[in-house]
């Protein structure tokens, strides 16, 4: 009973145990579970507050990435914009990094040299500079390093194998902390200036020269004109003298003529230069017989190489001589070449022999002028034919001469369809020649050359006719009368246009007019047109000293018939009248 009693109080203390544990364990169950439900309740709060901070920042990473999206849209407008800045620049744009590489350079860049970007790498920078500038690299970092920007002027290779001279300018590039991260450099291709400053250093040096020359040519002008002139003045002087013998006047009269004719061949090289350089030589063919001005010539050289006492043999070799010699050309051009060249081979030969070779090659006709004068260097053989050169200039040279007859023997050659050419070596003489086609015009000529005396053979019969003479110069009135004296012919004269149209129409038997173009007070070309109105079939002959093209067609569309060039020769006289009298 007591054993049964004790196992009950033990059961019973083990129960109330249980349950003290039972209830600690609920206890603590409760506890926690009422802590976890604080919890899980702080933890929903939190995560409601949580899921508003995600939402705020949801919408601010939204923003951000907006704004990101707007940020790089203006990078890229402002890198393809300033892209195209570089790109469209002419002048060459290149960025080295701190070591000297080429990190980017513009397309204009690579244009300056002829190479694209692949083929720039594939050559080393150093073999596209000029072995002069091969020390570019160097002067250039050191010039950055203590100034931060350098210039100068620099070679680089083309592909074509020619050097592009470049005006390069370079900075250096840094960062906000003063680091410097590479060098920007700027080169402009400067080629055309370079080119332009070279020929305008060309042209200045050509203007002082073509200014030399025709100082020169100004002064020889002086010297060859006021030469002859003082010939003519001084002889006709001497021919005022009481005492004069009749040998002595014709030597004198030999002079002024001889010196007369040198005078007006300089004046009419200084017009025809003129003409040349105003493109209004002209050339006129018309039928000529080539014997006849080969004689001519001839006969002028003989008389040049007697007055100048040379001790000077000339020998004249014509293959047209026994065969058709008619041919179309500029008869006068023709002349006055062969009178240039010849005169020059007897100006420039002291002794020996001067010839001219006339003949027929492969269809041109060819002259050639030989002498064993002075002769030229081989190195001025080239200006020869430049006008106003000469090989001597100056008061030192040997011979006279205006320096222009080659030039405008070259140009009327040239402009005939021929080719002028020298050989000459200095000390051994001279050979000048020019060929022209050949364009033969019948067979042989019969020509009247002139007679020892220079006149023209006599026998001109004009005195049942009458000549009306309009010119206001008393002195050409007497020179023409005296001109006119050996044919007969009736001489009646006017000194003013009102005075010319009163004898016209008084005297009906006029059978020609003499008229002079330029007279003070008078328009000649409206007196012209008058007298032509008065008798509309009186032959008039204008004399003028203009010999332009447009000023003789202007006279002959006046009225007149036919023009005459100042000063007044006795034979062209006689032949213009001979046009309207013969019959």
């Amino acid at each position: 009973m007591l054993q049964g009693a004790a196992s009950f109080s033990q059961l019973s203390g083990f129960l109330l145990f249980l349950c003290g544990v039972l209830t600690i364990i609920c206890t603590i169950v409760i506890f926690f579970t009422l802590r976890q439900r604080d919890s899980v309740s702080r933890l929903a709060e939190d995560y409601r507050h949580a899921l508003k901070i995600i939402e705020s920042l949801s919408g601010r990473n939204t923003a951000i990435e907006m704004e990101n999206d707007n940020l790089s849209k203006v990078h890229n407008e402002s890198y393809r914009f300033y892209g195209m800045l570089l790109q469209a620049a002419d002048d060459g744009i290149c960025f080295y990094d701190s070591e000297g590489n080429l990190k980017y350079a513009n397309s204009a860049f690579y244009s300056m040299l002829g190479l694209d970007h692949i083929s720039y790498n594939a050559i080393s920078p150093k073999d596209l500079l000029h072995p002069d500038d091969s020390d570019y690299p160097d002067r250039r970092k050191k010039a950055l390093a203590e100034k931060g920007s350098y210039e100068c002027e620099l070679r680089l290779l083309h592909r074509n194998g020619n050097y592009v001279p470049l005006s390069t300018k370079s900075v250096s590039v840094k960062t906000d902390d003063d680091i410097t991260i590479g060098a920007l450099t700027i080169s402009r291709d400067i080629s055309k200036l370079k080119q332009a400053n070279a020929d305008l250093i060309k042209a200045g040096k050509e203007a002082e020269e073509s200014n030399r020359l025709k100082s020169g040519f100004l002064a020889n002008i002086s010297h060859e004109i006021r030469t002859p002139l003082n010939s003519v003045v001084g002889f006709s002087n001497l021919l005022l003298s009481d005492d004069i013998t009749p040998e002595a006047r014709q030597e004198y009269v030999g002079h002024i003529n001889y010196n007369s004719e040198k005078l007006l061949q300089i004046i009419g090289d200084i017009i025809d230069l003129s003409r040349l350089e105003s493109s209004q030589i002209e050339i006129r063919y018309e039928e000529t017989s080539l014997n006849s001005i080969i004689d001519e010539i001839s006969v002028e050289t003989r008389d040049i190489i007697k007055r100048n006492e040379k001790p000077i043999v000339l020998n004249v070799r014509n293959s047209f001589f026994d065969k058709g010699d008619l041919i179309f050309t500029d008869r006068l051009w023709l002349k006055r070449v062969l009178s240039h060249l010849m005169d020059n081979a007897v100006k420039f030969t002291l002794e020996g022999s001067v010839e001219l070779i006339c003949d027929l090659e492969s269809g041109k006709m060819v002259f050639r002028i030989k002498d064993t004068g002075v002769g030229i260097k081989k190195e001025n053989l080239s200006r020869i034919f430049e006008e106003f050169n000469q090989e001597s200039a100056g008061y030192h040279r040997p011979f006279d001469g205006l320096g222009v007859g080659l030039t405008l023997a070259k140009e009327v050659i040239e402009r005939m369809g021929g080719r002028i050419f020298v050989q000459s070596e200095k000390g051994m003489g001279s050979e000048f020649g020019f060929s022209l086609p050949y364009r033969p015009a019948g067979g042989s000529a019969k020509f009247q050359s002139k007679n020892p005396s220079g006149e023209f053979t006599p026998g001109i019969d004009w005195s049942s006719r009458k000549c009306l003479v309009i010119d206001n110069n008393k002195d050409t009135l007497v020179y023409i009368k005296k001109m006119l004296h050996e044919t007969g012919i009736n001489i009646i004269t006017a000194r003013s246009g009102p005075e010319a149209m009163q004898i016209t129409k008084f005297t009906p038997d006029i059978d020609v007019a003499l008229l002079n173009m330029q007279m003070p007070g008078t328009n000649s070309i409206e007196l012209t047109r008058e007298l032509r109105n008065i008798k509309q079939k009186l032959p008039i002959i204008g004399q003028t000293a203009f010999i332009f093209k447009d000023e003789k067609d202007i006279i002959l569309e006046a009225g007149c018939d036919a023009c005459i060039i100042k000063p007044v020769r006795r034979e062209n006289l006689i032949s213009a009248l001979q046009g309207f009298l013969s019959s």
